[in-house]
């Protein structure tokens, strides 16, 4: 039964619909991996156990029925506890919100259920969200199943942690900077970040419940998983309007196969404004290119023309704190000022989002003017390539330390949001998709390592069909030791 554990949401699917594994027996697994291990990695905060014993009972009634309620039937998953889930406690790791019950799901939540998925429980986060470690005013710091002195990475790293150690084999998170991104690189697994306004945000916290949402700060809702396979389920499942988030377009979802990997054209670079990375996240960048290229890939070492990163990160701080701080009043800006102005270090990132907290509406337009700018730069560089590899962070996942404090790069102190999500807000500013694929074929470490595979804006499935083949190289998920 432990083996079920590992394998991916669309194979148990198969299982219980060949009834070769009830609903019943794979919540039990995945509960019995929680008893296991939950206490020390903390990645599950809310278990809904009651209820997703009773929608077992209900699912493998309908299967002996002959009836499937779609592409998840059975298959427990575990939400991010900032998204609602109707009837469970929903908190954002927030004070405030501890005893928050919403009466709807939202829209991701729902789109899971109506394909027959299980809710299993709610993962941990860092308060609201805003933090690229998960360590929330509630409920605590997650760890790392690969190591547990090292963080998860945020702000969805209750549910890479949970994916990653086999508590559950789909979760869906938000990505405000990288934090779907972030954690599956640092715990070894596949995680998917769609062009923005695709996937509602509808049902989200932040904005606080009842409270208007900002114009765009909330990110992009997607898939964590252990396959490519499940990211494009996931995104199957998840993309498309909702007659709430008014901001997504009725994009048609389109099949797109896979095509022979020596066909593809690939950009690449370790390089984003002197960024520093690892000597590992070079080494591997570099086997990974010279790997595409022997196998006949056209593969160059490319960038987008004239790109000033340090621009880029501060008019993404500009924007984010702007429309972050619309939402709060003067003493929470203050306070949110002063927390960015104590990090260690310079960084653009920091900078932008203190300026952005006090501006006026002039200054917030201007602002967005650059950001089409940017994405203009950035859409037009990707015109030229199938996808471009970058990497995810400056590093493996770090030790746990405190919110702001310096991250070491072979001896070169890094600023911490620089370090954190120098390389993965680039594209929450641009919108554009970004697959992270864990190297476990071309890297030799204990920890994981991943990178960003970024494709052009509204071409999704593209980009996903071209992660399928690019798995041939970097290789499948491997599970932590002990687990």
């Amino acid at each position: 039964m432990q083996e079920l554990n590992f394998l991916p949401a669309h194979r148990l699917a198969a299982l219980v619909r060949s009834r070769e594994v009830s609903a019943r027996e794979l919540l039990e697994a995945h509960l019995t991996q929680v008893s296991r291990h939950n206490s020390r990695l903390n990645a599950l905060v809310t278990l809904d156990e009651e209820r997703a014993l009773a929608r077992a009972r209900a699912a493998d009634e309908a299967t002996a029925r002959g009836e499937s309620w779609g592409p998840l039937h059975g298959v427990p998953v575990t939400i991010k506890d900032s998204f609602m889930t109707a009837g469970v406690r929903t908190t954002s790791s927030y004070k405030r919100l501890r005893n928050y019950i919403p009466a709807q799901d939202a829209t991701v939540v729902a789109r899971l259920k109506a394909a027959g998925a299980i809710l299993l429980g709610k993962t941990n986060l860092p308060t609201l969200t805003l933090d690229l470690q998960t360590s929330g005013h509630l409920f605590g710091r997650a760890n790392n199943p690969w190591d547990e002195s090292r963080t998860p990475g945020g702000s969805t790293g209750g549910g890479a942690a949970a994916v990653a150690s086999g508590m559950s084999p789909f979760e869906v998170g938000s990505d405000l900077a990288g934090s779907i991104r972030v954690p599956s690189h640092y715990c070894g697994i596949f995680g998917f970040k769609p062009t923005e306004h695709r996937v509602p945000i509808s049902g989200h916290i932040p904005p606080m419940p009842g409270r208007p949402r900002g114009v765009r700060y909330e990110g992009a809702a997607g898939p964590l998983a252990r396959c490519v396979k499940d990211l494009q389920l996931g995104f199957r499942l998840l993309a498309g309007p909702d007659d709430k988030d008014w901001d997504v377009p009725p994009v048609p979802l389109r099949d797109v196969a896979p095509r022979e990997l020596r066909s593809y054209r690939f950009a690449w670079t370790d390089d984003f404004g002197g960024l520093p990375v690892t000597r590992e996240t070079r080494t591997a960048l570099e086997k990974l290119a010279r790997t595409l290229e022997g196998l006949g890939c056209q593969v160059e070492r490319r960038g987008p023309p004239g790109l000033d990163y340090d621009e880029l990160w501060d008019v993404w701080g500009r924007v984010l704190g702007a429309e972050v701080g619309s939402e709060m009043q003067a003493l929470a800006r203050f306070a949110i000022s002063v927390r960015f102005n104590a990090m260690r270090g310079d960084a653009a990132l920091n900078r932008g989002v203190v300026r952005g907290m006090q501006a006026s509406m002039p200054e917030y337009i201007e602002a967005l003017a650059i950001h089409d700018r940017i994405t203009g730069q950035v859409e037009s560089f990707l015109s030229e390539w199938d996808a471009w590899l970058c990497p995810t962070t400056v590093g493996q996942a770090f030790t746990h330390r405190r919110s702001g404090e310096w991250l070491d790069v072979d001896g070169q102190k890094v600023p911490y949001m620089a370090g954190t999500c120098g390389f993965t807000s680039v594209f929450n500013l641009t919108g554009h998709p970004v697959v992270v694929l864990p190297l476990n074929g071309l890297v030799d470490s204990p920890l994981p390592l991943g990178i960003q595979v970024v494709g052009r804006r509204w071409l999704d499935e593209e980009l996903l069909a071209l992660s399928e083949s690019l798995v041939e190289v970097t290789g499948e998920f491997r599970k932590p030791p002990g687990y």
